[in-house]
């Protein structure tokens, strides 16, 4: 909401970039479907298969078999040891599997493979004659993938071969797929914290400002639709807000991320921020998917007035615990949500801020995270952990952290983000 960002952040924070890497994972296109398969075809006909028999002639047989199928990257082994020795030092990709061998069975070869989590998804297929139900529970209990019956027919070998060549290339792709989302969902995760404050700014603004800032910012998926911010408005003046956006997970992020390039191109005036957050309304409302808003608290302690002003876009009710209010109040926070409808209009509350005063905000996920059927935290329990009644001794920001999550199963339903403003009392 009141966010007093410098003209270059878009640059620095790398919105625009984020922005787009998360629309291309929100509707990436379909790849071609026909040059997929033959892509995967090609991959298929150049896998590597180790066929292990101790009998020269099965080898030999299942060479011709595998070489009419397409498949000419072949390896051989002789034994169970050999077969092992092989599939460290080439990995291959499917292993045709002979059971009667000496020195080291197929099963015994099958057990070592699977004790190995570099092997536990290699395809193993096993040559058998069994035919009894018990024989081929054994077989797959010892870590075999499919078996082929004995005398080998080259119709059924090939058709297995396939099916599994082509289910551990599709498994590779989905594999090395998710890795290269994680890696690029971890640095869309790094962006979405870098438009919030980190440790070095936060420091700075509260020396400067003699004001104690706590904070946490939980996602509930992946990427979240929580955001936060403090920044200095002038010598005298620190803003603040809190950002909500409907959802969470990717589409959400991406609303943070539209919202800070917003804020990112405008100036907020303290003396007009009603006007400021129309207009960011207004635009908000043009930017957003339809049925998309977010709720918002956000305005500026004042400390030669000692109050704060602030404007409420139908975020939770802030708590204030001040002089005034020593077992604390809720504020209001009516008003419409950001985006919602391009002509809402917000009013401006003040209230005062002297030494010794807290201003306690966060998401809804706070008040609305069920402990099985009811809210962990209602007003009457966020009141108490606020104001000494759970633990005296403890800071209220961490106490009601710690009662949240005693309560609180993981992971959460929501994103939750919370703030504590505390001014420190006169000595």
């Amino acid at each position: 909401m009141h966010l007093e960002a410098s003209k270059n952040a878009l640059a620095r924070y790398g919105c625009v970039r984020t922005m787009n890497f998360i629309q291309s994972q929100a509707g990436s296109p379909v790849e071609d479907p026909v040059r997929a398969a033959a892509d995967l075809d090609a991959v298929m006909r150049d896998s590597r298969i180790l066929v292990v028999d101790d009998q020269k002639m099965v080898r030999e047989l299942l060479k011709i078999y595998l070489t009419n199928g397409g498949y000419e990257n072949l390896l051989f082994a002789g034994d169970g040891d050999e077969a092992l020795d092989m599939i460290a030092a080439e990995d291959p990709d499917l292993v045709v599997l002979d059971l009667q061998m000496p020195r080291m069975n197929g099963l015994d070869v099958c057990k070592a493979l699977r004790a190995d989590p570099k092997y536990e998804l290699l395809p193993v297929l096993v040559q058998t004659a069994a035919d009894s139900a018990k024989d081929r529970a054994e077989i797959f209990q010892s870590g075999a993938t499919d078996m082929v019956g004995k005398p080998i027919n080259d119709a059924e070998l090939l058709a297995r071969v396939g099916i599994h060549l082509q289910n551990r290339h599709m498994l590779n792709q989905l594999s090395l797929y998710r890795e290269k989302m994680e890696r690029d969902l971890q640095q869309a995760r790094d962006m979405q914290h870098q438009i919030m404050p980190g440790a070095r700014a936060l420091s700075g603004l509260q020396e400067q400002y003699d004001i104690e800032i706590k904070s946490h910012f939980q996602t509930c998926d992946e990427l979240g639709g929580d955001m936060w911010n403090v920044w200095p408005v002038d010598e005298a003046r620190m803003g603040f807000s809190i950002i909500d956006f409907t959802g969470h997970g990717v589409v959400a992020s991406l609303n943070t991320f539209r919202f800070q390039s917003l804020v990112a191109t405008s100036t907020f005036d303290p003396e007009r921020q009603i006007e400021y957050v129309e207009t960011i309304n207004r635009k908000l409302h043009r930017m957003l998917p339809s049925g998309q808003f977010a709720t918002a608290i956000g305005g500026y302690i004042d400390l030669s007035s000692d109050v704060i002003r602030y404007t409420a876009a139908a975020g939770p009710k802030p708590f204030l615990i001040s002089p005034a209010y020593p077992d604390g109040a809720f504020l209001k926070s009516a008003g419409r949500p950001l985006g919602m409808t391009g002509d809402s209009s917000y009013e401006e509350y003040e209230e005062a801020f002297p030494p010794g005063s807290s201003l306690f905000l966060y998401s809804d996920a706070l008040t609305e995270t069920p402990d099985m059927i009811n809210p962990i935290y209602d007003d009457d329990r966020m009141r108490a952990a606020l104001t000494g009644k759970i633990d005296p001794s403890g800071h209220p920001f961490d106490v009601i952290l710690a009662d949240f999550f005693d309560q609180a199963r993981e992971p959460l339903n929501d994103d939750l983000t919370m703030i504590m403003l505390t001014r420190p009392g006169k000595s």
